[in-house]
C-alpha cells in the first residue's frame, strides 16, 4: 500500500514539472492610452532653440509621433504662436517660426496610435526666448536730442524698417532706406521728448537688432539764457557770465566758437551746454582758466569742445576757498595741449562734494609740468570727496587722478579706456594716505605707459577693488602695481586700430572685454 502511494506521489510531481516547463508566448505591452512624455528640455541660443524630451513609455515599435506646441500664454489658452507634429523626440525651431526676444512656453503630447490613444500635455514651467541678431551698434548720447535719434548698424541685407516702441505700446514705424542700409546710418525725427522708447531693426519679419533709450528733456524755462542768435561775437559767453542768475542754463550755437580771454571766477552755479541738435558741438576756446569762489550748488558743462590757445594751461583751476556741491563734464572733448591739470583744487578750503565726468575724451594733459589730470593739493586741505568717472577716454597724461594726504569717500571708475600715460615718476592714482572706502575700476583697459622704468600704479594704504578690467603688455608700472586686472597678450597697438592718434576702436575680435569692457564708443 505504501509502495502504491508512493508511485502516484512520484507520478504527480512529474506531471507538475513537465507543466511548469511548459515554453509560453509573451505578448507586447501595448497601453490603451500613450504615457505622457516625462518633461521637457529646452536649449536656445540667437536664432533657434532645441526642444526636447523622453519618449513615452512602451512606445518603441509603436510608429507613434509628437505634437509640440509653443504659445507666449503658459497656459495655452490663447491661439498657439506654433504648432508641429514631428515623429522624433528632437525638434529645432528657428526665428522662422518665432519671433526674438519674447518669452515663449512649450507643451508636447503623445499622439495617438493605432492601439493607443494619445497621451496628456506636458508643458515647460519657465518660458524660454531667442536671444536674438544684435547689429545695433552701441548708442552714443550725443546722438540723442529731444525729438531725433541717430542710430547705427551694420549693413545686413534685407533691413527694411525700424520700429520704435514707447513704454505705453504706441509704435512709430521708420522705412529704412537701400541707400541708409548700406551706410548703416539713419537719422530718425519726430519721436517725444523726454519719452523711453524701444526700437528694434527688421530685415523683413525677423528682429536683427534692439536698443532702448530715452530722448532728452527740451530746454526751456526762465532760467535759459540763449546765446544762439548772437553772432559775430566770440566773447559773448565770457560778457554774459556775470550777469546771469544763480541757477543759469548757457545754450550756446553749435559749431560756434566761445573765447574765454581770462580767467573767469564762478560764484553762482551755472550750466553751460550746446544748444540740442547734432553736429559739431560749441567749442570754448581757453586763454585761460576757470576758478570758483563760495557756495556753489553745481557747475555743468555738457556737450562741449574745450580747447586751448596755447596760453590755457587748466580747464579749472580753483584757487579760492570753495565748496561747490556738483561738477559735470559730459559729453565734452579736449582739444590741443594743457601743461597742467584738467581740475585743480590748490587752496585750503577749496573742495568740491561730487565731480561726474562721463562721456568725455580727455587727452594731453600734465606731461610738460608734471600735473596730475585731476589734482587737489593744498597741504591736504583741498578735496574732492566722490569721483564718478565714466564711458570716457584719457590718454597722453603724466599723472591721472593725485589727492594729497586726504582720503574722500569713493572713487568709481567704470567703463574707461586709459593708453600712453605716465612717466617721470608719475602715479595712475596716488592718495598718498588712505584709499577712499568705495574705490572700484570696473569693465575698464589700462593700456600702454609711456615710460615703464618710470611710471607708478597705485599708492594709498590698500589697493582699488578690480572687476573685468585689462591691462596690455605694455602697461608696465615699476613701482606700486595696480593688482587684480587680467592680463591681455598683446600690445596696446595690437588691442586698439590706432591709439597714436586718438582711435581706441577695438580691432582684435579675440579680445575677451572687446563687448564689456573699455569706453563703450570703441567697443
Amino acid at each position: 500500500m505504501k509502495k502504491l502511494k508512493y508511485q502516484i506521489i512520484v507520478a504527480l510531481l512529474l506531471t507538475v514539472v513537465v507543466f511548469s516547463c511548459k515554453k509560453v508566448e509573451l505578448k507586447r505591452f501595448t497601453p490603451n492610452k500613450m504615457f505622457t512624455p516625462t518633461a521637457i528640455s529646452v536649449s536656445s541660443g540667437d536664432t533657434s532653440v532645441i526642444i526636447s524630451w523622453p519618449a513615452s513609455l512602451f512606445s518603441a515599435g509603436s510608429g507613434v509621433n509628437y505634437t509640440l506646441e509653443i504659445s507666449q500664454d503658459s497656459a495655452f489658452k490663447a491661439t498657439r504662436d506654433l504648432s508641429l507634429k514631428v515623429d522624433s523626440t528632437t525638434a529645432v525651431v528657428t526665428d522662422d517660426k518665432i519671433k526674438d526676444r519674447t518669452p515663449y512656453f512649450v507643451r508636447v503630447k503623445a499622439n495617438a496610435t493605432a492601439k493607443s490613444a494619445e497621451s496628456e500635455w506636458v508643458a515647460s514651467t519657465t518660458p524660454f526666448s531667442l536671444v536674438g541678431v544684435q547689429i545695433f551698434h552701441s548708442l552714443q548720447s550725443t546722438n540723442i536730442i529731444d525729438d531725433a535719434v541717430i542710430l547705427d548698424w551694420t549693413t545686413t541685407e534685407g533691413v527694411d524698417k525700424i520700429v520704435f516702441t514707447k513704454a505705453n505700446g504706441d509704435t512709430m514705424q521708420y522705412a529704412v532706406t537701400a541707400d541708409e542700409n548700406a551706410a548703416g546710418e539713419a537719422l530718425v525725427e519726430g519721436l517725444s521728448a523726454g519719452t523711453n522708447y524701444t526700437a528694434e531693426i527688421f530685415a523683413g519679419n525677423k528682429s536683427k537688432g534692439l536698443l532702448t533709450f530715452t530722448t532728452k528733456a527740451p530746454v526751456v524755462g526762465n532760467n535759459v539764457v540763449d546765446l544762439r542768435p548772437i553772432q559775430d561775437r566770440p566773447s559773448v559767453l565770457f560778457d554774459t557770465l556775470s550777469q546771469i542768475t544763480d541757477g543759469a542754463i548757457v545754450l550756446l550755437k553749435r559749431g560756434r566758437t566761445y573765447t574765454i580771454p581770462s580767467t573767469y571766477i564762478f560764484d553762482k552755479a551755472v550750466s553751460i551746454r550746446s544748444g540740442l541738435g547734432f553736429g559739431d558741438p560749441a567749442k570754448l576756446l581757453l586763454s585761460s582758466n576757470f576758478d570758483a569762489t563760495g557756495n556753489i550748488d553745481s557747475l555743468n558743462f555738457s556737450d562741449l569742445t574745450i580747447e586751448t590757445d596755447g596760453s590755457a594751461s587748466y580747464f579749472m583751476n580753483i584757487g579760492h576757498a570753495t565748496v561747490i556741491g556738483n561738477v559735470k563734464v559730459e559729453n565734452c572733448t579736449t582739444n590741443g595741449v594743457f601743461n597742467n591739470s584738467f581740475i585743480r583744487l590748490k587752496t585750503a578750503g577749496a573742495e568740491i562734494n561730487n565731480l561726474l565726468i562721463n562721456n568725455c575724451i580727455i587727452d594731453s594733459f600734465g606731461i610738460g609740468a608734471k600735473y596730475a589730470v585731476i589734482y587737489a593739493n593744498a597741504s591736504s586741505k583741498a578735496l574732492i570727496d566722490n569721483i564718478t568717472i565714466q564711458n570716457s577716454t584719457f590718454y597722453s597724461f603724466y599723472y591721472f587722478i593725485r589727492q594729497d594726504g586726504i582720503t574722500g569717500t569713493s572713487l568709481n571708475i567704470n567703463n574707461c579706456t586709459f593708453n600712453d600715460m605716465i612717466n617721470q615718476a608719475g602715479y595712475f592714482i596716488n592718495y598718498s594716505g588712505t584709499f577712499p572706502p568705495a574705490f572700484n575700476i570696473m569693465n575698464s583697459i589700462l593700456g600702454s605707459t609711456i615710460d615703464p622704468a618710470n611710471a607708478n600704479g597705485i599708492k594709498s594704504s590698500g589697493n582699488a577693488v578690480l572687476s573685468n578690467t585689462y591691462m596690455t603688455s605694455d602697461c608696465v608700472f615699476s613701482a606700486n602695481p595696480v593688482t587684480g586686472a587680467n592680463s591681455y597678450p598683446g600690445t596696446a597697438s595690437d588691442l586698439f586700430t590706432d591709439p597714436a592718434n586718438g582711435n581706441f576702436t577695438i580691432k582684435d575680435n579675440s579680445f575677451a572685454g572687446k563687448s564689456t569692457a573699455g569706453d563703450p564708443r570703441w567697443r
